[in-house]
């Protein structure tokens, strides 16, 4: 009701082309008030501050890690509400969507291509503009941790180069219900936790200014990576050179039925240390899978032979490792080929990632049994499910012979609408790479 009034008469345009002022400026106080006491209702009924928050002029952007959880925007609501970096497609959710425009956001246009160029480039300018705009808050993570670590800071809060005030929230609870991270529980799941307890304690702690040196306003990554390790510092937390990146990587592996999608990134570091991410020998290995004694339990001197890979390689050792999950001293070949291949082609199309795999299920991609095409598509994404794999077989199966060809399965799926998702790219997921964290400097 209040962000109605406080919007009434205004277009898009208007909101975003000055800050409110005048009685729009109180309206959007009071309704940042009411917003409070929804968080009230849900059990935030004190917030403990520490610190001193800096006026906009003195910190233009306010810098918040850790990033957990949907609750920790309950720091825009704490106080005289800043502006937010949002979805375009935000602002037509029903009810909530008046109350973020009126937060007078940025805006990501995501389907545009120019949209990340477009964000920094409004960043910079509600930043370095003489108005009064309110603050803007930026997790800097872009992502949900678990809390334990802060993980590579995304540069676009420095780009900038004006002065940030780093902004730190805890939850000192008996219960952590509300981590929402990219393997646990759901989001509604989470609430519903949430709403059980009696009394959840949130802290927001105000770190002092930091101003950048004429090095850090030069280079983005340099300021992201500074402030980022003065805030692990107040935290009394390690820093991690995981990314947003490496989330979607991680996510898109579990969702791929890949093994060991949480050490994928790992593995794939592993791989590129190895020289064996522009190397072929993973399909000469597959051509032969099929042939080979007891590729499942492999130890790592024989690991090291089918790679052609110096047994002393510690970068061997390290894969053999993280691919040894359950400390027996071997190996799954299989295991190892999956992985390998994904992360060569986790950019390209699923239809080419599966095709790759045929040797590994299959001794011919012209007769793909019933359950060698199931087993295949389990790597398909989580829209291929076994009941839609096996109408799809059946679908194929004209002549009821049992088999099925790869060429078949293209031709087919190609026409068909609803799997359109087998045809399209992940272009977004980076090829990831080893990194020496960046050296802090005062």
């Amino acid at each position: 009701m209040f962000a109605c009034i406080g919007l009434y008469g205004m277009s898009m345009e208007e909101l975003q082309a000055k800050p409110l002022s005048g009685w729009r400026k109180l309206m959007q106080y009071w309704t940042a008030r009411a917003m409070r006491m929804v968080y009230t209702s849900g059990s935030f009924h004190y917030i403990k501050m520490k610190g001193t928050p800096a006026t906009p002029k003195e910190a233009p952007i306010l810098v918040v890690a850790p990033h957990s959880s949907y609750v920790d925007s309950i720091l825009v609501v704490s106080g005289h509400p800043p502006s937010i970096v949002a979805k375009r497609e935000t602002a037509d959710i029903p009810l909530l969507g008046r109350i973020i425009n009126y937060a007078q956001p940025i805006y990501v246009q995501r389907e545009d291509p120019n949209s990340r160029q477009n964000t920094i480039k409004n960043i910079v300018d509600r930043a370095r503009s003489p108005d009064n705009w309110p603050q803007v808050v930026i997790f800097a993570e872009g992502t949900c941790t678990n809390r334990t670590a802060l993980i590579k800071f995304k540069p676009g809060a420095f780009y900038p180069g004006v002065p940030v005030q780093p902004v730190l929230l805890r939850y000192p609870n008996k219960f952590d219900t509300f981590t929402w991270t990219w393997d646990g529980p759901g989001v509604l799941r989470l609430l519903w936790l949430t709403m059980t307890q009696f009394y959840n304690r949130c802290e927001i702690e105000y770190l002092p200014v930091y101003t950048p040196s004429p090095a850090e306003m030069a280079d983005a990554n340099l300021y992201a990576n500074n402030v980022r390790q003065v805030m692990a510092t107040a935290l009394d937390v390690p820093t991690s050179d995981y990314s947003f990146e490496d989330v979607i990587v991680m996510s898109r592996a579990r969702e791929m039925k890949i093994p060991f999608p949480g050490d994928i990134v790992e593995i794939e570091h592993a791989l590129d240390a190895l020289d064996l991410l522009d190397s072929k020998r993973d399909m000469e290995l597959c051509d032969k899978y099929l042939t080979l004694a007891n590729p499942e339990k492999l130890d790592i001197i024989t690991f090291a032979e089918l790679l052609q890979v110096d047994l002393k390689n510690p970068d061997l050792h390290k894969l053999f490792a993280l691919l040894n999950h359950r400390d027996k001293g071997t190996v799954s070949l299989k295991s190892f080929l999956v992985c390998s291949l994904f992360c060569k082609l986790k950019n390209d199309e699923i239809i080419e990632f599966l095709r790759a795999l045929i040797k590994l299920y299959s001794e011919s991609s012209e007769k793909i049994s019933r359950e060698s095409f199931t087993r295949l598509m389990k790597h398909g994404g989580s829209k291929m499910t076994e009941q839609k794999t096996q109408t799809l077989f059946y679908a194929l199966d004209t002549d009821n012979v049992g088999y099925v060809s790869f060429d078949k399965f293209v031709q087919y799926t190609e026409q068909q609408p609803s799997y359109k998702f087998l045809y399209h790219k992940s272009e977004h997921i980076r090829r990831t790479k080893s990194s020496k964290a960046t050296p802090t400097t005062n």
